[in-house]
């Protein structure tokens, strides 16, 4: 689309974004796609018909109007303003009349099929074949998604109006139509929570949608052109005029009848007798002037809710769903999706799946031509949209009623589809004939015996998380399975859509290597986020691939070198010996009766599984190596650990979780010794009979935060066992730490270092910035690692508005918050170029992953702020940043550090001086028989970066807590940062399409409305101390 031809932009109806997912997911199938054919008799001006067509099109914007989606927060409709009638012409007079059928019905199905491309208007097409030298067909085939079927009677009178005109030379000018999109701005403006409040009160306690039949276990069997079945009879005149009677007489709309024998139908077929189906409403609403002549998509599709009551009268009962019909009048602009929200039918789930319409407008349009017109219109045919629903009935109003059925044939055999129909017409019939009989003698007029099988969603969809289509799908659908923690998965879900993250797509990556043998890239699974298309990635790739060295068992009689990430921290400790900085604690509180000896017989069997745990560091020959003691060692026997107790019982309740705080802090603040050990502590603080806090301490060079959750994990089950006096439950491990010490350094040499340090000496070239904030106090000469913290949570609403955020911008939660603290420290550092250190789990083999030890990774996240981006387009910017990063995550730090050699300065970190992390290690819930466990917060009072930032989700939101140097930062300087950050947040998702600057100025303005409030307050307070003075007696004094 040019811009120079736009005429405007605007949103989406939820109908028209629901049409247009399900074209895209569905291109070529025909979905959506309406086609209105009829004969044209009499002298046609060609002249005169093409330029009517085009004045239809000029008058109504949504005529002209394209979708665009890609790259787009939200899809949105684009209006240009010029479009040109795209209008086909041919001469068939030369062929026969039954070849010129037979010609017809191909161009009809092939339109059909051929479809739209939606972001290139018009989304209609006109064409007439000539048959004779009076005789014309007129094909007028256009998308569902601009206009409904109350709009066909007003185009194609207007189109005859203009024609007549210009056949006889004239001009005509009618009243302008108010355009589409007044009713998107109407629509916008509604407020949904009495719709709500409707809603939820009208499908309280329904929770499954209504079953249509016997779930049946054939396969799908139907041909591509029965795709979607269809099947239209007549109602006889006489039946039509007999029915149209009673019900009048009862005073009774056709639609409440029809609805009526619709949830009898259901009824009986589903055995339940609450039923729910779905019907249109005109959904054009009374109070927007001119709505009746204004084109556009306004039709809605609606739950109806109906209880069967076998014994009630059926008049009686039918006149209550008419009444519900009234009240569903003033809510019919309700979002079908926000419909279901309010239900009780899970989202995974359709609200119900079949549907019901009455279409009372005229679908013949040739009772519009007038006795002036110069052309007779006949055999009107039309075909609507297929249906995305398993059964859909359409009544037409006329002399001769006409019912069209429409089926889904992946679901529903063509056998079963017409034994529906037939037994609907039974229902019908049957009350034509005896009005007064009751619901049961209706109900009892379809046998059990004949209600049809239909393959319903939801058993379709378990079946399809079992019968892959081929080996490769199979084994990805249980790798997810087991990683996203859910019973079954689609071939075409998507990875992140269901709760995935960059750690589970690690994990994802990493079975899949065990799996294929096959080296992916993370890259793959954000690109390639469904399990068909990584099955077929992994197909290809399998045959250009060699396998991965495995992880194998090494002997302990070899000296043992340090992984990269311990010799890293082994170097800073002999930099900086009986620094507590690398210690990670955690405690627990538990509550109930401990078993303690239960419980140091679990800690030693982790001990005894885990060699990282009773592995020390010593220097031979100039190297660091892993030394790890056993049984036939004399000089170092194998560890085994006691639990030291100490008993607080006596002190006072306030005293007393003072001196747990002071313990804990005084456990976690006591260094390790790397060549003595053991660098596990564990003790026990008792608080009372059944409440003890159990404090673990490690040094970080045996265990990251993932261990954390390993030993956690270890302890419940060893301890569940161990309590019952029944054996370990727990496999041996098939690795230990060491092995994959070894291997690293065997693996991560050659091409593949080469590699690695290629990209990161490209991704850290030029010169390296040094952060420094304007709210920082002067750096000290040697940095300090003294620190404080401070809590903060984002509310529940603004999380879900982050995380929809991310799923629409293809990104993950962790990039988005990445991004958000790169525009927080370009507020207070005014720097383009900044570098944010981050943790990767690094655990890239499904091996290492129930292992205790030192695995996590830094990566330096280098944020590009330049020319004053959108947040949108910062997030593009993060999200190829980091997926490279992903992709050469398996380097160290400690080689990247060696490598680039930044000049070190004492006063603060090499590379990057801030942090981030959004922790989502897998952390088992804290539960055991008998025993309530609550993880206590942990603080040693040491920070090792300038600032750092952690998050978390909970379940009210997520929660996050900023450590920061004190020596560096004032205590007022981080509540600030917190207030500006969580504004940020807010701010860009409500508009993440405004630039950078525009975001700063946000925070510069509320800082200043903080500053008038202040002021205000104090001259408030200063007006009430006047007021005070003013008001004080004064005291007289005698003169002596």
């Amino acid at each position: 689309m040019k811009n120079k031809n736009i005429e405007g932009i605007y949103p989406l109806s939820e109908a028209q974004q629901g049409m247009l997912f399900e074209t895209l997911s569905a291109p070529k199938s025909g979905i959506h796609i309406e086609q209105w054919h009829c004969t044209l008799q009499g002298n046609l001006n060609p002249s005169a018909f093409e330029r009517a067509w085009q004045r239809v099109i000029d008058r109504h914007s949504i005529l002209r109007t394209g979708f665009v989606w890609k790259e787009q927060n939200e899809p949105l409709q684009v209006l240009l303003q010029q479009v040109k009638v795209p209008l086909k012409r041919q001469d068939w007079q030369d062929f026969s009349p039954s070849v010129q059928q037979q010609q017809l019905e191909t161009y009809l199905n092939i339109d059909r099929r051929f479809g739209f491309e939606l972001s290139k208007p018009p989304l209609i097409r006109l064409a007439l074949f000539q048959l004779g030298e009076t005789t014309h067909q007129l094909v007028w085939t256009y998308h569902h998604i601009l206009m409904d079927g109350w709009c066909l009677p007003i185009v194609f009178q207007e189109f005859l109006s203009f024609y007549q005109a210009f056949s006889q030379d004239q001009d005509l000018h009618l009243e302008p139509s108010r355009p589409y999109q007044d009713y998107i701005m109407w629509l916008r403006k509604q407020d949904l929570c009495q719709a709500e409040i409707f809603w939820s009160k009208t499908l309280q306690g329904f929770s499954q949608p209504t079953r249509l039949g016997i779930p049946a276990e054939f396969d799908s069997c139907a041909p591509p052109n029965e795709r979607y079945g269809e099947k239209i009879t007549d109602l006889a005149t006489s039946t039509t005029a007999a029915l149209q009677s009673i019900v009048r007489q009862r005073r009774l709309t056709l639609n409440a009848f029809l609805q009526g024998l619709w949830a009898l139908l259901l009824c009986r077929y589903s055995g339940e007798l609450d039923v729910v189906f779905g019907t249109t409403v005109s959904g054009r609403p009374a109070d927007l002037a001119g709505v009746e002549s204004m084109i556009g998509l306004f039709i809605n599709t609606l739950p109806v809710r109906v209880k069967v009551s076998p014994d009630a009268s059926l008049w009686a009962w039918l006149e209550g769903i008419q009444i519900y019909n009234l009240e569903l009048r003033q809510f019919e602009f309700s979002p079908a999706g926000n419909v279901h929200q309010w239900s009780d039918v899970p989202g995974s789930l359709p609200l119900y799946e079949s549907l019901l319409v009455l279409e009372n407008y005229p679908v013949d349009l040739s009772i519009l031509q007038s006795a002036e017109l110069s052309l007779d219109i006949s055999q009107v045919c039309y075909k609507g949209a297929q249906t995305k629903y398993a059964i859909a009935l359409l009544v037409i109003p006329g002399s001769e009623l006409k019912i069209q059925f429409v089926w889904d044939g992946y679901r529903l055999e063509r056998v079963s589809a017409h034994r529906i129909l037939e037994h609907f017409l039974t229902l019908l019939e049957s009350i034509v004939v005896n009005p007064e009989q009751t619901i049961a003698q209706l109900l009892d007029q379809i046998p059990i015996a004949q209600i049809p099988q239909i393959k319903t969603r939801r058993e379709r969809n378990q079946s399809s998380a079992i019968a892959w289509r081929t080996p490769v799908e199979e084994v990805l659908a249980g790798i997810w399975v087991q990683v996203l923690g859910l019973e079954t998965i689609g071939i075409e879900d998507n990875f992140f859509e269901l709760g995935g993250h960059s750690l589970l797509a690690t994990q994802v990556m990493s079975r899949v290597r065990a799996a294929f043998g096959l080296e992916l890239p993370l890259r793959h699974l954000f690109e390639m986020p469904t399990i068909a298309q990584l099955a077929q990635c992994i197909e290809t790739t399998a045959r250009a691939e060699s396998p991965p060295q495995p992880i194998v068992p090494i002997s302990r009689e070899q000296d043992l070198p340090l992984s990269f990430g311990q010799q890293r921290l082994w170097f800073l400790d002999r930099l900086e010996p009986g620094t507590p900085v690398y210690n990670v604690p955690a405690a627990i509180r538990i509550a109930g009766k401990l078993n303690l000896v239960a419980l140091e017989q679990s800690l030693n069997e982790v001990v005894r599984r885990h060699e990282i745990l009773r592995t020390t560091f010593l220097l031979k020959d100039g190297q660091p190596v892993q030394v790890i003691p056993t049984e036939s060692c004399a000089n170092t026997p194998t560890l085994k650990v006691t639990l030291p107790v100490t008993d607080l019982q006596t002190w006072p309740p306030t005293e007393r979780e003072q001196e747990v705080q002071r313990l804990i802090i005084q456990e976690t603040g006591q260094p390790f010794d790397l060549e003595q050990g053991p660098l596990l502590r564990v003790s026990l603080l008792r608080l009372g009979q059944t409440e003890q806090v159990l404090v673990f301490v490690m040094h970080h060079i045996v265990a990251d935060g993932w261990s954390v959750g390993v030993l956690i994990q270890e302890l419940a089950t060893l301890y569940e066992a161990f309590s019952l006096g029944k054996p370990s439950p727990l496999p041996e491990l098939s690795i230990q730490y060491k092995d994959f010490a070894v291997w690293q350094r065997q693996w991560l040499q050659g091409e593949i270092l080469q590699s690695q340090l290629a990209y990161w000496k490209q991704q850290l070239s030029g010169t390296l910035p040094v952060l420094e904030l304007s709210n920082e106090k002067p750096s000290a000469i040697v940095q300090s690692f003294q620190g404080a913290k401070q809590w903060f949570a984002l509310p529940k609403s603004l999380t879900e508005q982050l995380k929809a955020l991310s799923q629409r911008e293809s990104v993950t939660l962790f990039m988005t918050l990445l991004a958000g603290f790169n525009l927080l420290l370009y507020q207070y550092s005014r720097q383009e170029d900044i570098l944010v250190g981050s943790p990767v789990a690094n655990r890239n083999r499904v091996e290492t992953e129930p292992l205790i030890g030192f695995f996590v990774n830094t990566l330096v996240l280098r944020g590009n702020l330049s020319g004053n981006p959108s947040f949108s387009a910062l997030l593009r910017r993060i999200r190829e940043m980091a997926l490279g990063a992903y992709a050469h995550q398996d380097l160290p730090f400690e080689q990247l550090v060696e490598e680039l050699l930044p000049k070190r300065n004492p006063s603060h970190n090499p590379l990057f001086q801030v942090w981030f992390a959004l922790q989502n290690a897998p952390m088992p819930p804290l539960e055991l028989p008998s025993l309530t466990l609550h993880p206590l917060e942990v603080d040693n009072g040491t920070v090792p970066f300038k600032l750092a930032l952690l998050m978390w989700e909970t379940p009210e939101g997520l929660a996050g807590v900023f450590e920061y140097q004190t020596n560096r930062f004032e205590a007022a300087t981080i509540a600030r940062i917190i207030e500006h950050f969580k504004i940020l947040l807010h701010n860009v998702v409500e508009q993440p399409e405004i630039g950078l600057s525009v975001l700063i100025q946000s925070l510069e303005l509320a800082d200043k409305e903080q500053q008038r409030l202040q002021a205000k307050d104090l001259e408030a307070a200063n007006v009430q101390r006047l007021k005070k003075m003013r008001q004080k007696p004064i005291r007289k004094h005698s003169h002596s």
